[in-house]
């Protein structure tokens, strides 16, 4: 589903408008997203328990938000770079003698999801059963997010995540390590240790914002330039565009389409007046093609200089991971064209979209290539360091 023409005729049409389906107001421009993300005393994010930091306001989000920051820093990204690259070199070790691969399920699935792992501390033995629970623990947050009840098969795996992440906490409470969850369980907020509840939650929003959101930025960013040769020949001809690249493919298909809000208080958006307690959806994918925003906002220009899109948010919860994405992305896309030559779209075998109302992306992107002789760090100027 390409949900695009149908945000341009919103935005064109009622660029703030009320859903009488779902009950909530939906925002669709851009300088109107930006009002309501950069709003937090008026548009609330508490839409569920306020354990998970998502859901968190103002002062209880500053505090725990300052408190898991410092495991984004960008020393700590940068210093995670050599484990990503050997992640991604170990996964196309796995693919290059056939010259074909999928890259969603062959590398950009399975890399963030490995690096999430290791962030946490998991031993590699359970890592498969980790990569085995993401996929149903997202879908089943997805619906939630949408007032649907999960299937019982996506209940349980998230019961069967959240078992095991409370396994993990215990065991690192009693012997701590070097890594995200004993950090969290030393932290204090105000004096006050987190509950056993909060860790568990922000290793569970870990796992739903940062694999999810990267897994459709690596697969996003390939489809596009596969798309488009034109801009293929011009990334690897100049690979210093290779971060401009990513920052239109996130802002072209926007892996996370859409936050939400609540109104705490009657206000005026778009010359509608909303009540407070009404639920606020802002379709970040739409804004992230308005016209007033950005110029020929339906092209995919990798040359693209002024491009603030929304696609990590806006205001204080704007992404934390953002950092950490990009560089998964850079490393991921870089040594993919350094080390395959030839990299094409499978005429045989067609890329599936996903069928999803609030993700964009794909559940398989399948692609042919040729290994190429080169073994050098730079190949066609393109260099991962």
């Amino acid at each position: 589903m390409n949900p695009y023409p149908h945000y341009a005729h919103m935005r064109a049409t009622t660029p703030v408008h009320f859903n009488d389906a779902l009950g909530v107001w939906e925002v669709y421009g851009y300088h109107d997203i930006q009002t309501v993300l950069g709003d937090a005393k008026t548009f609330s994010s508490d839409l569920s328990d306020g354990k998970m930091m998502v859901f968190m306001d103002p002062p209880r989000h500053t505090q725990f938000r300052r408190l898991v920051a410092r495991a984004f820093t960008s020393k700590v990204v940068a210093d995670l770079e050599p484990s990503v690259k050997a992640i991604t070199d170990e996964l196309l070790d796995r693919v290059e003698s056939t010259g074909r691969m999928d890259l969603v399920s062959d590398l950009a699935f399975t890399l963030p999801v490995t690096v999430i792992a290791e962030l946490l501390g998991l031993p590699v033995a359970d890592r498969d059963k980790f990569k085995q629970w993401s996929v149903p623990a997202i879908r089943a947050a997805e619906m939630e997010l949408m007032g649907q009840v999960p299937a019982p098969e996506l209940t349980q795996a998230v019961d069967e995540l959240d078992a095991y992440l409370a396994d993990l906490i215990e065991k690192r409470r009693d012997t701590p390590r070097q890594d995200l969850v004993s950090g969290l369980l030393a932290a204090e907020v105000e004096g006050e240790k987190l509950t056993l509840q909060e860790v568990a939650s922000t290793c569970r929003l870990l796992l739903i914002a940062g694999f999810e959101t990267t897994a459709n930025l690596i697969g996003n960013t390939l489809q596009l330039l596969l798309s488009h040769p034109k801009a293929l020949a011009q990334l690897i001809a100049d690979p210093g565009l290779l971060p401009s690249a990513i920052e239109e493919a996130l802002r072209f298909n926007t892996p996370f389409q859409f936050f939400a809000r609540i109104a705490k208080c009657d206000v005026v958006l778009g010359g509608q007046l909303i009540k407070a307690g009404q639920q606020v959806m802002t379709f970040n994918a739409s804004g992230n093609r308005d016209e007033s925003a950005f110029p020929h906002a339906d092209s995919f220009d990798i040359t693209r200089t002024v491009n603030r899109h929304l696609s990590f948010g806006h205001g204080i919860h704007y992404c934390l991971g953002a950092g950490l994405g990009r560089l998964e992305a850079r490393v991921a896309i870089a040594t993919l064209l350094r080390r395959f030559s030839g990299l094409r779209l499978d005429e045989q075998r067609a890329a599936e979209p996903l069928s999803s109302f609030v993700l964009f992306g794909f559940s398989s992107l399948p692609v042919r290539f040729e290994a190429s002789e080169v073994t050098s760090e730079v190949v066609g100027g393109l260099n991962v360091e």
